[in-house]
């Protein structure tokens, strides 16, 4: 007698098939599908991105089959069913077959690369089109990705800045570049970027709330004295007696130190590695009160106070800002996000199967 189970094939998440398999005899316990995409004659070869496949067996149980995965080609491919399992509990020899087929493709496909001496492992690849389909930016993300590029350079072209070899005559200027991309907190940060109160916001509020900790005693390189920053304190008593009560905090760009900048169109570019000093006042907001730009003191590298003149007060606190951008994007974003997590992704592809409890609560996560 035939059965006839139900299988449900989700092309994405918003459309499905269903179709009715005729069999002669039950089915039994699932363990393996076959996905294969055949090309249609005269039209040109279309990629495939199934979510899942869904079976209802005449006995009323419910198997699912995850795919998750680009079909480019005519190729068969195998797809366990969803349930984890390791490799001691495979006792199916033809789930066995599938999971030592899978790691073999995986391990062809995802190949360790070095950069350089030194930097973690990473994925071997000349472009991003040469990635598998599964780790590349989607179609719409990159289209996202190609329109802000684009929008962004046809504004400059428009408003004569993209070949513009013109000193700007104040910095007020620098608001009209991107006029047309404004929003609520791009016009809160231009209105108060300036201010020692907003600076101090951004090293807890910011996009580096990484480097700054509390300080108890000065370093021996950053010779700041009470004299210096008693005026800064806000009715606080003396430096000393803020260091004790924990209301001092330190910020040390030393890793940026030796350094070496770009070249940019045949200008030398500057980067400052600075000690930054920052006071919780009374009320609670956090403020500078002592920028040295350069790690050893001399007589050519001043400690910058509140107290001076308005443009060198901003000036360092520039330098500042700009050493916070490199030291998050060289350390925190590049080093510790991007290099250091790809060393376990890609040592997760190579060598855990998509049915392995590991690779399921990766994907979770």
């Amino acid at each position: 007698m035939s059965v006839f189970p139900s299988i449900s094939l989700y092309l994405t998440q918003q459309t499905s098939s269903e179709f009715k398999v005729s069999c002669p005899s039950s089915l039994g316990r699932l363990v393996l599908i076959e996905l294969d995409k055949q090309p249609v004659l005269l039209l040109p070869t279309d990629a495939w991105f199934p979510s899942k496949v869904v079976v209802t067996t005449p006995e009323g149980d419910t198997c699912h089959f995850p795919v998750y995965r680009w079909i480019l080609d005519k190729e068969v491919h195998l797809f366990r069913e969803g349930t984890a399992k390791r490799l001691c509990d495979e006792e199916n020899h033809l789930a066995r077959y599938s999971r030592e087929k899978e790691i073999k493709t995986r391990a062809e496909q995802y190949c360790w690369d070095s950069y350089q001496q030194g930097f973690p492992g990473s994925m071997k690849s000349d472009t991003p089109l040469n990635l598998p389909p599964e780790v590349r930016f989607s179609f719409s993300k990159t289209s996202r990705f190609v329109f802000t590029a684009a929008s962004g350079i046809a504004e400059l072209k428009l408003k004569g800045y993209s070949d513009s070899t013109k000193n700007w005559k104040n910095l007020d200027e620098i608001t009209k570049i991107f006029s047309s991309k404004q929003t609520f907190i791009s016009e809160y940060v231009q209105k108060h970027w300036k201010e020692d109160e907003f600076f101090g916001y951004q090293y807890l509020n910011g996009f580096n709330p990484m480097l700054i900790q509390r300080c108890s005693v000065l370093p021996q390189n950053f010779p700041v004295t009470n004299a210096m920053v008693t005026p800064s304190l806000r009715g606080s008593n003396s430096l000393s007696d803020e260091l004790k009560k924990g209301n001092i905090f330190l910020l040390d760009y030393k890793k940026l130190d030796g350094l070496k900048p770009n070249v940019i169109k045949r200008k030398k570019q500057y980067m400052a590695a600075p000690l930054v000093l920052l006071h919780k006042t009374p009320v609670g907001k956090l403020v500078p009160i002592a920028i040295q730009l350069r790690q050893e003191p001399s007589e050519d590298n001043p400690i910058f106070l509140p107290t001076d003149s308005e443009y060198d007060w901003l000036l360092a606190k520039i330098f500042v800002r700009s050493a916070d951008f490199q030291e998050h994007q060289l350390n925190v974003h590049l080093l510790r996000t991007h290099l250091l997590a790809e060393v376990f992704a890609v040592s997760l592809l190579r060598n855990i199967p998509m049915v392995h409890p590991l690779y399921k609560v990766q994907n979770i996560a």
